[in-house]
Protein backbone atom coordinates (compact mmCIF):
# COMPACT_ATOMS: atom_id res chain seq x y z
CA UNK A 1 0.00 0.00 0.00
CA UNK A 2 0.68 3.62 -0.61
CA UNK A 3 0.47 7.26 -1.61
CA UNK A 4 1.04 9.32 -4.39
CA UNK A 5 0.96 12.59 -4.71
CA UNK A 6 0.32 14.92 -7.43
CA UNK A 7 1.01 18.49 -7.82
CA UNK A 8 -0.10 20.03 -11.13
CA UNK A 9 -0.62 23.89 -11.71
CA UNK A 10 2.16 25.01 -9.59
CA UNK A 11 2.09 29.38 -9.72
CA UNK A 12 5.52 29.24 -9.62
CA UNK A 13 6.44 26.74 -12.59
CA UNK A 14 2.99 26.25 -14.18
CA UNK A 15 4.28 23.50 -16.70
CA UNK A 16 5.61 21.23 -14.25
CA UNK A 17 4.85 18.43 -12.66
CA UNK A 18 5.89 17.49 -9.34
CA UNK A 19 5.11 14.33 -8.03
CA UNK A 20 6.03 10.83 -5.61
CA UNK A 21 5.25 7.37 -4.69
CA UNK A 22 5.56 5.83 -0.92
CA UNK A 23 5.08 2.46 -0.87
CA UNK A 24 5.26 -0.08 2.42
CA UNK A 25 4.99 -3.75 1.55
CA UNK A 26 6.29 -7.18 2.76
CA UNK A 27 8.15 -9.08 0.49
CA UNK A 28 9.52 -12.98 -0.44
CA UNK A 29 13.17 -12.24 -0.99
CA UNK A 30 14.95 -14.83 -2.72
CA UNK A 31 18.53 -15.46 -3.40
CA UNK A 32 20.38 -18.46 -4.87
CA UNK A 33 23.89 -17.96 -2.71
CA UNK A 34 21.94 -17.33 0.75
CA UNK A 35 18.03 -18.78 0.53
CA UNK A 36 15.03 -16.81 1.04
CA UNK A 37 13.00 -14.97 3.72
CA UNK A 38 9.49 -14.25 3.78
CA UNK A 39 7.64 -11.23 4.97
CA UNK A 40 10.53 -8.75 4.45
CA UNK A 41 9.27 -4.89 5.38
CA UNK A 42 10.04 -3.23 2.46
CA UNK A 43 9.99 0.54 1.73
CA UNK A 44 10.27 2.02 -1.39
CA UNK A 45 9.90 6.03 -2.46
CA UNK A 46 10.15 7.80 -5.83
CA UNK A 47 10.36 11.35 -6.52
CA UNK A 48 9.89 13.26 -9.93
CA UNK A 49 9.58 16.10 -11.53
CA UNK A 50 8.50 16.81 -15.40
CA UNK A 51 8.64 19.39 -17.74
CA UNK A 52 7.21 19.16 -21.17
CA UNK A 53 9.45 18.57 -23.94
CA UNK A 54 8.49 19.16 -27.82
CA UNK A 55 6.52 22.82 -27.02
CA UNK A 56 3.60 21.25 -25.26
CA UNK A 57 2.18 22.90 -22.79
CA UNK A 58 1.30 20.53 -20.34
CA UNK A 59 3.00 17.43 -18.59
CA UNK A 60 -0.30 15.65 -18.96
CA UNK A 61 -0.18 15.54 -23.24
CA UNK A 62 2.38 14.27 -24.92
CA UNK A 63 6.07 13.95 -23.91
CA UNK A 64 7.65 15.42 -20.64
CA UNK A 65 11.07 14.73 -18.99
CA UNK A 66 13.25 15.99 -15.82
CA UNK A 67 14.57 14.01 -12.95
CA UNK A 68 13.84 11.21 -10.48
CA UNK A 69 15.33 10.08 -6.98
CA UNK A 70 14.27 6.86 -5.80
CA UNK A 71 15.12 4.82 -2.24
CA UNK A 72 14.92 1.70 -1.00
CA UNK A 73 15.15 0.04 2.28
CA UNK A 74 14.71 -3.47 3.25
CA UNK A 75 14.92 -5.06 6.49
CA UNK A 76 16.23 -8.79 5.93
CA UNK A 77 17.67 -9.53 9.59
CA UNK A 78 16.73 -12.48 10.76
CA UNK A 79 17.60 -15.93 9.44
CA UNK A 80 16.85 -17.07 5.58
CA UNK A 81 16.17 -20.88 4.83
CA UNK A 82 19.98 -21.81 4.82
CA UNK A 83 20.56 -20.59 7.99
CA UNK A 84 22.12 -17.46 6.90
CA UNK A 85 22.02 -13.97 8.98
CA UNK A 86 20.33 -11.42 7.80
CA UNK A 87 20.83 -7.71 7.67
CA UNK A 88 19.61 -3.51 6.18
CA UNK A 89 19.98 -2.91 2.79
CA UNK A 90 19.11 0.37 1.24
CA UNK A 91 19.57 2.28 -1.44
CA UNK A 92 19.46 6.09 -3.50
CA UNK A 93 19.07 6.19 -7.05
CA UNK A 94 18.93 9.10 -9.72
CA UNK A 95 17.37 8.51 -12.65
CA UNK A 96 16.20 10.24 -16.00
CA UNK A 97 12.61 9.53 -16.51
CA UNK A 98 10.89 9.82 -19.80
CA UNK A 99 7.08 9.94 -19.91
CA UNK A 100 4.33 9.93 -22.53
CA UNK A 101 0.84 11.01 -21.31
CA UNK A 102 -2.51 10.75 -24.03
CA UNK A 103 -3.78 13.18 -21.26
CA UNK A 104 -7.40 10.89 -21.09
CA UNK A 105 -6.34 7.18 -20.59
CA UNK A 106 -2.33 6.05 -21.07
CA UNK A 107 0.39 6.93 -19.58
CA UNK A 108 3.93 5.42 -20.74
CA UNK A 109 6.92 5.42 -18.60
CA UNK A 110 10.18 5.09 -18.62
CA UNK A 111 13.61 5.81 -16.89
CA UNK A 112 17.41 5.53 -17.39
CA UNK A 113 19.41 4.91 -14.05
CA UNK A 114 22.06 7.83 -13.91
CA UNK A 115 23.69 6.89 -10.66
CA UNK A 116 23.06 4.91 -7.51
CA UNK A 117 24.42 3.98 -4.25
CA UNK A 118 23.98 0.80 -2.47
CA UNK A 119 24.54 0.33 1.13
CA UNK A 120 24.68 -3.10 2.96
CA UNK A 121 24.90 -3.52 6.88
CA UNK A 122 26.85 -6.58 6.65
CA UNK A 123 28.10 -6.32 10.11
CA UNK A 124 24.18 -7.35 11.24
CA UNK A 125 25.05 -10.55 9.60
CA UNK A 126 28.30 -11.31 11.00
CA UNK A 127 30.31 -9.90 13.46
CA UNK A 128 33.46 -10.90 10.85
CA UNK A 129 31.68 -8.51 8.37
CA UNK A 130 32.14 -4.76 7.86
CA UNK A 131 29.36 -2.70 6.00
CA UNK A 132 29.74 -2.12 2.03
CA UNK A 133 28.79 0.40 0.01
CA UNK A 134 28.39 -0.27 -3.43
CA UNK A 135 27.77 2.19 -6.49
CA UNK A 136 25.23 1.13 -9.62
CA UNK A 137 25.61 2.75 -13.04
CA UNK A 138 23.43 0.91 -15.36
CA UNK A 139 19.29 0.40 -14.95
CA UNK A 140 16.42 0.75 -16.85
CA UNK A 141 12.43 0.98 -15.31
CA UNK A 142 9.17 0.53 -17.35
CA UNK A 143 5.23 1.31 -16.74
CA UNK A 144 2.17 1.37 -18.59
CA UNK A 145 -0.73 2.81 -16.71
CA UNK A 146 -4.13 3.07 -17.48
CA UNK A 147 -6.81 5.96 -16.06
CA UNK A 148 -10.48 5.01 -15.44
CA UNK A 149 -12.41 7.71 -14.41
CA UNK A 150 -14.77 6.99 -11.64
CA UNK A 151 -18.67 7.12 -12.08
CA UNK A 152 -19.43 10.40 -10.46
CA UNK A 153 -16.10 12.21 -12.41
CA UNK A 154 -14.99 13.04 -8.84
CA UNK A 155 -11.58 10.72 -9.68
CA UNK A 156 -10.15 7.81 -11.49
CA UNK A 157 -8.61 4.29 -11.00
CA UNK A 158 -4.91 3.81 -12.52
CA UNK A 159 -3.77 0.54 -12.72
CA UNK A 160 -0.42 0.16 -13.75
CA UNK A 161 2.26 -2.47 -14.56
CA UNK A 162 6.20 -1.98 -13.48
CA UNK A 163 8.98 -3.17 -14.37
CA UNK A 164 12.79 -2.40 -12.88
CA UNK A 165 16.26 -3.81 -13.98
CA UNK A 166 19.16 -3.40 -12.12
CA UNK A 167 22.48 -4.33 -13.86
CA UNK A 168 25.29 -5.54 -11.75
CA UNK A 169 26.90 -2.82 -9.18
CA UNK A 170 30.43 -2.29 -8.90
CA UNK A 171 32.94 -4.51 -6.82
CA UNK A 172 33.47 -3.44 -3.27
CA UNK A 173 36.67 -4.98 -1.00
CA UNK A 174 35.88 -5.99 2.35
CA UNK A 175 37.11 -8.84 4.02
CA UNK A 176 39.41 -9.78 0.92
CA UNK A 177 37.11 -10.86 -1.20
CA UNK A 178 35.16 -8.65 -4.38
CA UNK A 179 31.48 -7.81 -2.94
CA UNK A 180 29.02 -7.06 -5.73
CA UNK A 181 25.33 -5.96 -5.35
CA UNK A 182 23.98 -8.49 -7.80
CA UNK A 183 21.76 -7.95 -11.00
CA UNK A 184 18.31 -8.02 -10.19
CA UNK A 185 14.43 -7.65 -12.18
CA UNK A 186 11.65 -7.00 -10.17
CA UNK A 187 7.61 -6.70 -11.86
CA UNK A 188 5.12 -4.63 -9.55
CA UNK A 189 1.39 -4.50 -10.86
CA UNK A 190 -0.78 -2.39 -8.29
CA UNK A 191 -3.64 0.37 -9.02
CA UNK A 192 -3.51 4.37 -7.47
CA UNK A 193 -6.84 5.35 -6.90
CA UNK A 194 -6.82 9.20 -7.90
CA UNK A 195 -8.87 12.18 -6.37
CA UNK A 196 -8.79 16.08 -7.28
CA UNK A 197 -8.67 18.56 -4.20
CA UNK A 198 -9.95 22.13 -4.91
Amino acid sequence: MGLHPRITGWHAMPQAQLEGDVFLGKQRYTSTESGSINGVTNIETRWRGLLPLFGSTSPQVGFSSGVAVHTLWNDLRGRSSTGAGGYERSAVQLWLPVRWASGDVWELDAGLLMYGRHSSKLSEASKGYDDIVNTQHRGQYAQVSMKVPSSNGDGSLKPFVRYTHLADSNEAVMGGKYWVEPESQRWQIGAVWEFNTP
